[in-house]
């Protein structure tokens, strides 16, 4: 018999998520990890009243995670089609760096389209360009309103996210700014992982009246320089829609393996 029961204590979740992410192929972006999945509601899996693994599900009841001890994966079929039907689950976000999951959301899709790309350096050894015309530094904590603004004006959504982010990337030294003169045209995020060392997040903005010019490639490459000096090794993602950041991303010597999709059930 397949039952379920719902988690509700934060630390047994996080152990369950911090095992999960040594079960895959690549590591996990970290905004996905740190923003998207932190929100999701936690369900434990039982067979014969007996812990078999786990899923979570998102505010609109997308599945966004499933995982099943070894012992049970050879009736992975029959416990995800349970989940589904159980949860009246119509759509699942999985990626190809989770492979057992994503295979069983291939069994039953019904379409299936592309998410987001998950990027990894292949030019480690590449120098920065030289950006004669520009300065770049780490950011200050002076500097927190300016930066709030600049990325309020020149990213996308309601924003609410911003200031907290920022704050939290400026009291650990994570925050880099591209200056002409005295105008902040861009700005870069290397974000070390404390759960999948020794990979870092890399993420960049630039002025929408800057865009076109290379400088997010320039930012990117910049970080790259920061994360090897630190013995970090760089990955970072992009939405598929945003072909410009992927762009970007490619030209700083990026190559994207896995991906993440949208599958409809």
């Amino acid at each position: 018999m397949i039952t379920s029961v719902q988690l509700k204590h934060p630390d047994e979740i996080q152990r369950l998520r911090d095992d999960y992410l040594h079960t895959l192929v690549a590591p996990m972006d970290g905004m996905w990890e740190s923003a998207i999945i932190t929100q999701a509601t936690f369900w434990e899996v039982q067979v014969q009243e007996q812990r078999a693994g786990y899923f979570c599900i998102d505010s609109n009841n997308d599945l966004l995670r499933f995982h099943l001890m070894e012992s049970y994966q050879a009736q992975a079929q029959e416990i995800f089609c349970w989940v589904i039907s159980t949860y009246g689950i119509q759509g699942a976000i999985a990626s190809t760096i989770e492979p057992l999951y994503f295979s069983l959301c291939l069994d039953i899709q019904r379409s299936i389209a592309l998410h987001s790309y998950l990027f990894r350096d292949s030019r480690p050894g590449e120098q920065p360009f030289n950006l004669s015309k520009g300065i770049f530094r780490k950011a200050e904590k002076s500097e927190l309103g300016d930066i709030v603004r600049f990325y309020q004006v020149n990213t996308e959504g309601p924003g609410e996210w911003i200031e907290a982010f920022l704050r939290a990337r400026l009291d650990r030294e994570e925050l880099f700014v591209l200056l002409d003169q005295q105008t902040l045209i861009a700005t870069g995020e290397c974000r070390p992982s404390q759960k999948q060392p020794p990979y870092a997040d890399l993420g960049m903005v630039v002025a929408q009246s800057h865009r076109g010019r290379g400088l997010g490639s320039s930012m990117l490459i910049q970080l790259k320089k920061h994360c090897y000096e630190a013995g970090w090794k760089p990955i970072c993602s992009c939405e598929a829609a945003n072909h410009a950041s992927k762009k970007a991303i490619e030209k700083a010597g990026f190559i994207s393996e896995h991906r993440m999709a949208k599958i409809l059930f």
